[in-house]
């Protein structure tokens, strides 16, 4: 797969700079990014015991577009980690690492025991347009997702909501080429590989509108498991309505799996907005945990969550145009947890952001429903 990605992207390279040799389209080369800077403090449940953490976090995008057919993207995070929060995790720097990536294009400048400076190619492919074909190979975010909080149908790349200062989202090593049937519908056929022996993934993505409604149907492989999908988004009325299902064939290792997620969202005249989405997992807990490390808060495809039934509900409001807020409540009913998630931000100048996050945790422990942790962020964000 290594080399196979390496003389396709070889190619497609010299036929780029071939292509820029035409006079009907100027080159064009643009550059953007930011830099953040998070502090966060952690506290146990009843605010003692303070852990605190630094990030300064930067990121580079670069696109050249040397003509009307073909784009070459190459992307990098640059992150720097200091604190109590690097010298409390064993092996800190080795968890930076997206395991969904075939190729180690990362590199850990700095790590001792309390503070690590790493970067990582994020984004590196090229895309080819023409008429109705659109095909991209490289390292890309393949995003089948509908729906905001949970996405069964993003099966090559999959995020976790809690990771608020990842706006990009993890990408794959891979490649996907699109066709465009008519205005309204289109076929996508993708893959990926992440170098492990059950890593493969590979699907056809069917996309079209029906009924008002923007549908999509998969069909492929994921890993060592047949897998089928469906999303749908629309309206009931003026309120949206979205979901996606997936289902997970059994195999000898393992037995079937089921995700769904339902979600429906409404704006007030007023400037309220309330969106409620409902995850279904099948393989997912649903009783009182003993201790909170039964749960695993590192998410796949067929672990969106760890409990069975999950409900969130989001309010957001902008108040003025410098300033706004929303709300998060996440709770699992059966293993009874419950998760709080409010969020400022204000615009403090052009391209100039503060947030403060906060993160309650909560959950019923040998029959006694009690705070587990907390987390405080303060993030100040300036694109250039």
């Amino acid at each position: 797969m290594k080399k196979l990605l390496l003389i396709c992207f070889t190619l497609l390279v010299v036929l780029i700079a071939n292509a820029q040799d035409s006079t009907d389209t100027p080159k064009k080369f643009t550059i953007n990014a930011y830099i953040k800077s998070l502090q966060t403090l952690t506290f146990d449940k009843n605010f003692k015991d303070l852990v605190s953490g630094n990030l300064i976090h930067n990121r580079i995008n670069i696109k050249w577009r040397p003509s009307e057919n073909f784009t070459a993207v190459a992307e990098f995070r640059n992150r720097l980690f200091w604190g109590e929060d690097v010298k409390l995790t064993p092996g800190f720097a080795s968890l930076l690492r997206n395991e969904n990536e075939l190729v180690n294009m990362q590199k850990v400048w700095i790590n001792n025991k309390a503070l690590v400076l790493h970067t990582n190619v994020e984004r590196l492919y090229i895309d080819y347009q023409h008429s109705k074909w659109n095909a991209r190979i490289g390292r890309q975010r393949i995003n089948w997702g509908i729906t905001t909080t949970w996405n069964p149908n993003d099966i090559f790349n999959t995020y976790n909501f809690l990771d608020f200062d990842y706006e990009e989202r993890p990408g794959v090593d891979g490649g996907k080429v699109r066709y465009m049937v008519n205005s309204s519908s289109n076929a996508e056929l993708a893959y990926s590989n992440t170098g492990k022996k059950d890593g493969d993934i590979a699907a056809i993505k069917y996309s079209l509108n029906k009924w008002n409604y923007d549908m999509q149907l998969i069909t492929g492989w994921y890993k060592n498991h047949p897998t089928l999908g469906a999303g749908w988004a629309g309206y009931i009325k003026d309120a949206g309505f979205k979901g996606e299902v997936q289902y997970f064939f059994a195999n000898k290792d393992s037995a079937e799996h089921f995700t769904m997620t339902l979600e429906g969202d409404y704006m007030f005249k007023k400037g309220w907005y309330v969106n409620v989405g409902m995850l279904f997992n099948n393989d997912g807990l649903y009783k009182p945990i003993n201790s909170w490390d039964t749960i695993n808060l590192k998410l796949s495809p067929e672990n969106l969550m760890p409990t069975k039934w999950n409900v969130i509900v989001t309010t957001a409001k902008e108040f003025t145009p410098l300033l706004s807020a929303n709300i998060s409540m996440l709770y699992a009913p059966g293993t009874n947890i419950f998760i709080f998630f409010p969020t400022l931000q204000y615009n403090i100048a052009t391209n100039l952001d503060v947030n403060l996050v906060w993160q309650s945790f909560f959950a019923e422990i040998r029959n006694n429903f009690e705070a587990v942790s907390h987390r405080c962020f303060l993030r100040l964000k300036w694109n250039f």
